[in-house]
């Protein structure tokens, strides 16, 4: 095991001029694309040769920010999280052109086995992202892993490049925002909204649903696509939550 007091990434040792890399709102881009990526390489470690074991995964993400996924308790890659829990996960836009000209995040932690009490809360997250989740989520050794960050740097691209960003980064504060959640399938009820509210983030109407809300902004899907709309300030109530959509709406 590596010594638990040195950083989880280790950095470079060259010197690079700060001043030679375009600027870019690092941890805005990193909590997009956190919030707006379907798939994940996800990396663990054989126990027995040592070498990394990669694999591509879905992934889902909590209202305050932490990624989630499935695995299957006969796969490799769980065979060696139970093993060794460290892992990482690379998320980016894959299939969207050239992947070193689009912001990509690179996430290291622990894999934390999701307990029972809150897997059906976690299924219905993760499916309300991917409905045909529903065929592999009934087998039997179904599991879900929360990644427990320690670690990560977010590349926006070429000479956009940022390490300097911490887990807090991406979480969001919850505290007294409890009734958020139950406003989803509200206003998932109301026809059209979800396509309206995609539509304000430049996507084009279709069949959109919302899967999230939390303080920070509303996550929506569709067959093929996911979006983020952020707020332009912090809500926790039912009715700062009416009065936010309806100042991005004008």
């Amino acid at each position: 095991m590596p010594d638990a007091t040195l950083p989880v990434i280790t950095p470079r040792t060259a010197n690079i001029e700060s001043s030679a890399g375009a600027p870019f709102e690092a941890v805005r881009v990193a909590r997009d694309v956190l919030h707006t990526s379907r798939t994940a390489g996800l990396a663990t470690l054989d126990p027995q040769s040592g070498y990394p074991y990669n694999t591509a995964t879905n992934i889902a993400v909590e209202p305050d920010g932490t990624p989630f996924f499935f695995t299957a308790r006969l796969a490799l890659h769980a065979r060696n999280i139970e093993a060794d829990p460290r892992i990482s996960l690379v998320l980016a836009p894959f299939n969207k052109g050239d992947a070193l000209t689009l912001p990509r995040l690179t996430l290291v932690g622990k894999a934390v086995l999701i307990a029972d009490e809150d897997v059906p809360l976690a299924k219905a997250r993760y499916i309300a992202r991917y409905p045909k989740a529903k065929l592999y989520l009934a087998l039997p050794d179904t599991q879900l892993y929360r990644l427990h960050i320690e670690g990560l740097q977010i590349n926006g691209g070429p000479a956009r490049n940022a390490s300097n960003i911490t887990p807090a980064d991406l979480r969001t504060d919850l505290a007294g925002a409890e009734g958020l959640e139950a406003e989803v399938s509200r206003l998932n009820a109301i026809k059209g909204e979800a396509s309206r509210l995609a539509a304000l983030t430049g996507k084009k109407s279709g069949a959109w649903k919302i899967t999230s809300i939390d303080p920070d902004g509303v996550n929506l899907a569709s067959a093929g696509d996911l979006v983020r709309l952020w707020f332009e300030s912090r809500v926790v109530s039912v009715n700062q939550l009416g009065k936010a959509l309806n100042q991005l709406t004008k």
